[in-house]
């Protein structure tokens, strides 16, 4: 009975990601079928066991409980902290085939379920949207759910000490010196926010900024570009932590951009420090490993998402995917100069058969 708010969610996750798609749709060129794994900077899981801890925590100011997920390698630290923020529709139970392989590798995953999560919403009995248009409507021009986003996300660091005290696993695993933000979609949105974008909101100043101090590092999955959502040419002048921005071809915009439109934090932003990841035949749900295994690339052989996928190996999209954001992670999370180097190089091209291009300032 309980999983069916999670499985409404994940059909309207996908549902949202084909919507996404189809403003222009555009045939991919084929994945090559033979690729050389050595030059993968890390591809498979890594050398830790994980557990996984779902739970709440309180916010006195909003007199509101915050579910989270973390998501910890049961042995060793201190580890660097990312906290993940999900898409329209989607919830921080999402994404595991990403935020594990993280966590598997040394890091703490925290994934906070925002107020606009459908799965949340169900379990809440709150009305919800009809259909994903209007959830999308809500997405772009609900101000008061862009800003309590980001509250959450400040929640959960400020929360960092209090979840090692009430958690014996998490005792002494959690560096509150080295914390990361990512997001997919409306979480990268969130993202761009938290790592100090201003924002035009209508009716309100220009050039609001919501960033936090925190977060040293900044991964955005599918990002938004100008002239949606109160960005403009000028907001990412203030983004000047390292960030990794990465979608592809077929990643369109909600109201018809050409994919190249999810450039625009690496184009407006200053260097240094900063990458931007293009995958050849990615669509918006490339990210999130929905199509990587066998058998949801079969199920998904129908209509639009039969259309997405043609000629292009999900799996080895969403390989690029862990390759290329745990290299950024261990990079300026981490420190480690072997992650550097291969970020700087050309080896994720030639990893990818010319399939990723990676551009860098």
């Amino acid at each position: 009975m309980r999983r069916r708010p999670i499985v409404h969610a994940a059909i309207t996750i996908l549902v949202l990601g084909l919507l996404f798609a189809a403003a222009h749709l555009r045939r991919a060129r084929s994945q090559p079928a033979m690729r050389d794994n050595s030059l993968a900077y890390q591809l498979a899981d890594g050398p830790y066991a994980t557990e996984t801890i779902d739970t709440t925590i309180h916010d006195l100011q909003r007199k509101k409980d915050l579910p989270i997920r973390v998501i910890a390698p049961k042995s060793g630290g201190p580890f660097p902290v990312i906290v993940f923020s999900h898409g329209a529709g989607g919830s921080g139970k999402n994404y595991f085939a990403l935020t594990g392989f993280w966590a598997s590798h040394g890091y703490i995953l925290i994934q906070p379920t925002h107020n606009d999560s459908l799965a949340l919403r169900h379990e809440k009995g709150e009305e919800q949207p009809a259909n994903a248009r209007e959830l999308i409507e809500e997405y772009r021009f609900n101000y008061e759910d862009w800003i309590n986003r980001v509250r959450d996300l400040t929640l959960v660091m400020d929360s960092l000490s209090d979840l090692q005290r009430r958690f014996p696993e998490l005792k002494g695993k959690l560096d509150r010196d080295r914390i990361g933000v990512g997001g997919h979609s409306y979480g990268a949105f969130t993202t761009q926010m938290i790592g100090g974008v201003t924002l035009d909101i209508p009716g309100q100043a220009k050039r609001q900024n919501f960033g936090d101090p925190r977060p040293r590092a900044l991964l955005l999955l599918s990002a938004q570009g100008k002239n949606q959502n109160g960005l403009t040419e000028t907001s990412w002048q203030t983004l000047t932590r390292p960030t990794m921005t990465m979608s592809g071809t077929k990643d369109s915009g909600l109201m018809g951009q050409l994919a190249n439109w999810r450039k625009d934090p690496f184009t407006y932003a200053p260097p240094p420090d900063k990458y931007l990841v293009w995958i050849d035949g990615a669509f918006h749900m490339s990210f999130t490993g929905a199509l990587a295994e066998p058998q949801a690339a079969q199920g998904s052989r129908r209509g639009l998402a039969a259309q997405l996928t043609q000629g292009t190996d999900q799996k080895a999209v969403f390989d690029y995917v862990k390759v290329a954001s745990i290299a950024f992670w261990d990079a300026y999370l981490k420190h480690e100069p072997k992650a550097k180097d291969y970020l700087q190089s050309d080896t994720l091209v030639r990893y990818s058969n010319k399939a990723v291009s990676v551009d860098r300032k």
